[in-house]
């Protein structure tokens, strides 16, 4: 039976967090907005050629001798060379180059978001994967009232949302925009929000706070889903709150 989950958030809530609990811990898959040359930047060796070949053959000698004795990277060196995005897509784990190319995060917060590797809903509706996860920041009502088999809206408190989003140039402190004063707010849930959340929140399924997902390594998401957390889960939970400061830790692990 093919189905589709859609997870919605608001930026500086962890979008990106929640939606690799999901595809490290899920048999949902998406597919990727990816750029060749930019995944073989990431790889290459220093006799490697500068701009990616379109082949293997393109390749020296050398380095396809190199690959060829070495699966791993035979495996990796095809996935990079693929012209299908769609192919792209099919190894979700740790170890894949999406995951590590998307979470070789600076510590320059300037440049947290230069790594960022986008969903691209459009392509995982081409796909034939038999369980799609569709990816929106900043939701619109029109977004999310599509028949999606389950609709998730990941949110946080206000504080913890525009703590991250200053710290990490993200939503209403993008480059280029200057925010002044606080967002409009409201009460969600038992919190204080970003009033948009409540909005959204009577178009979907369910409403999952970010701080309940870290603090149970996934679980607490996952369990929509009727599925346990694993290994990968721990891992990118661990890797994930590693990333921020000490004040931030407090604010996501609820210790401020």
């Amino acid at each position: 039976m093919n189905t589709s989950l859609n997870l919605s958030y608001f930026g500086g809530s962890g979008g990106f967090f929640a939606l690799w609990h999901i595809l490290l811990g899920t048999d949902y898959k998406c597919a990727f907005d990816l750029h060749p040359q930019e995944l073989y930047d990431d790889i290459k060796g220093p006799d490697w050629p500068v701009r990616y070949p379109k082949t293997m053959s393109d390749l020296p000698y050398k380095v396809q001798k190199e690959i060829e004795e070495n699966y791993d990277w035979q495996v990796l060196i095809k996935k990079v060379l693929s012209d299908d995005k769609l192919a792209m897509s099919v190894d979700m784990s740790v170890d894949s180059i999406v995951y590590k190319s998307h979470w070789n995060i600076s510590k320059d917060r300037t440049k947290w978001k230069s790594t960022e590797i986008w969903p691209d809903n459009y392509l995982t509706q081409l796909s034939d994967h038999k369980n799609k996860l569709f990816f929106n920041c900043n939701p619109r009502r029109k977004e999310i009232i599509i028949g999606y088999d389950k609709k998730i809206l990941l949110y946080t408190d206000y504080k913890t949302q525009d703590m991250l989003a200053k710290n990490k140039n993200a939503w209403r402190y993008f480059p280029g925009l200057r925010p002044t004063g606080d967002e409009k707010t409201t009460e969600f849930a038992g919190d204080t929000v970003y009033y948009k959340v409540a909005e959204i929140a009577e178009y979907t399924d369910y409403q999952i706070k970010l701080q309940d997902i870290i603090k149970t390594n996934g679980q607490a998401l996952l369990d929509i889903l009727n599925i346990p957390i694993n290994e990968d889960n721990i891992y990118h939970n661990n890797m994930w709150l590693n990333l921020h400061t000490n004040e931030e830790r407090k604010q996501l692990l609820n210790e401020s």
